[in-house]
């Protein structure tokens, strides 16, 4: 191995920083519409609970490293915090992301080969559901149910692949299913063919917690969810599960799919977990759901084709670029990044392409413009700037139009707030 160059060390650490600076300068002249970002409350970079470094592993009172006495109770308090949050038995938070806290519940509820039923990946289904490049699909044997022609899961046709199929675990939860989960009818389909309910709610959970999106959690034997995308805490994820499975889905975190985790993104989550119970966190979500509700409107009065399934119940929407600009995803994601509008492209349900890079479509997200201030007014600026740019206007005057909708000033932009208050009648509020 030859030795380190200093001078070469010299010049990587400035562009670095260099690179870093003009990253945190981009994020700020965009409009992210990619479902899975959003912005961070600034108030969490000044008034965490917990600033240290220490790493640990393994279970609470299980610990292999000196000095947990703390640990241990830190992490029990951000579990309580997840239950009471979720109305859950038991919570674990230690995944670094929710595809491992998916690796985990299989397995802990499964061996290799056995059989699982999930979302088709196409119909919205997250690669972590059986895709056959994912270790989910090399390792278990996945069969799919699918959505029918208005969009929406057949649950007729889940649970007829059920009783043929006859699987161990049944998934539910999606990155580009838009629609409201029917948690009973699955619930009664596990039943039937006596398998096991994982709800996985990556996307969604911020949404719940803060009662923008109705899902009951109580019919499912494990859920797992991500603590960043619309939960706006730290990189990663939680296992929720029925206390007579919290043994298996221990084991399963640790040793079974991980070691160390660091102590501070336990109680990061905890006081996101907290924020979502306050009436500011309730209303950024519900603002979520009405942004998404502006932006499909008007992009369906434009074209009745425009948004899959002609709607949407959540922070996202499918924009059917191919059928109604004549462009497939990738060439309207690179054109509208040329703007400064961050999308990404996506399969759709009746997408007959090879590649994802020729995905007939856009997810857009609305999470971000929530936490950044944005209204409804904006939302029909911000569909009208995308019709404007994806059926070929002058790209000057969709540059200016960007502009200025991107420079307005939004009192409730959170990437500003610098405290908080938990002392507020209402839960927390913003000081």
């Amino acid at each position: 191995m030859r030795p380190a160059d200093p001078g070469r060390l010299s010049g990587l650490r400035a562009e670095l920083y260099d690179s870093g600076a003009r990253q945190d300068a981009y994020e700020r002249s965009v409009i992210n519409l990619i479902a899975s970002d959003n912005a961070v409350p600034g108030w969490r970079r000044h008034t965490l609970p917990y600033s240290g470094d220490m790493i640990q592993e393994g279970i609470v009172g299980r610990r292999p490293f000196a000095g947990a006495a703390l640990h241990n109770e830190l992490e029990r308090i951000a579990a309580e915090v997840a239950c009471e949050v979720f109305g859950v038995d038991h919570a674990i938070l230690q995944p670094h992301s929710c595809s491992q806290a998916n690796q985990a519940v299989y397995h802990g509820l499964l061996r290799p080969g056995d059989r699982v039923l999930a979302l088709r990946f196409r119909a919205g289904g997250h690669l972590t559901h059986g895709m056959r490049h994912n270790f989910s699909g090399r390792t278990y044997a996945f069969d799919f149910y699918g959505v029918g022609a208005d969009g929406r899961i057949d649950y007729d046709e889940a649970l007829r692949a059920a009783k043929e199929f006859r699987p161990r675990l049944v998934v539910c939860g999606s990155s580009s299913y838009p629609w409201i989960y029917d948690v009973a009818a699955l619930r009664a389909l596990c039943d039937e063919v006596g398998a096991y309910l994982h709800l996985d709610l990556s996307h969604e959970a911020g949404l719940i917690a803060g009662g923008a999106f109705p899902c009951d959690l109580g019919p499912a034997d494990v859920v797992t969810m991500s603590l960043d995308k619309t939960l706006r805490g730290p990189h990663g994820a939680a296992v929720l599960c029925r206390a007579d499975l919290a043994g298996r889905m221990d084991a399963a975190v640790h040793p079974g799919t991980q070691s160390s985790f660091p102590v501070r993104r336990l109680t990061d989550a905890a006081a996101a977990l907290l924020e979502s119970q306050t009436a500011g966190f309730a209303e950024y979500a519900r603002r979520s759901v009405a942004l998404t509700r502006a932006l499909g409107e008007r992009l369906l009065a434009f074209d009745a084709r425009a948004v899959v399934g002609g709607g949407s119940d959540k922070h996202y929407l499918l924009l059917d670029t191919e059928r109604v600009f004549g462009r497939d995803g990738r060439a309207a994601e690179e054109l509208l990044e040329d703007l400064g509008l961050l999308t990404n492209r996506q399969w759709l349900p009746h997408d007959r392409s090879s590649g994802f890079d020729d995905a007939g479509g856009l997810r857009l997200g609305t999470a971000w413009l929530s936490s950044c201030g944005y209204d409804t007014a904006d939302a029909d600026a911000l569909a009208d700037l995308l019709v404007r740019a994806l059926s070929g206007d002058d790209r000057d005057d969709c540059a200016a139009a960007f502009a200025e909708l991107v420079t307005r000033d939004r009192p409730g932009d959170v990437r500003g707030s610098t405290d908080f208050d938990w002392t507020a009648a209402d839960g927390g509020s913003e000081a």
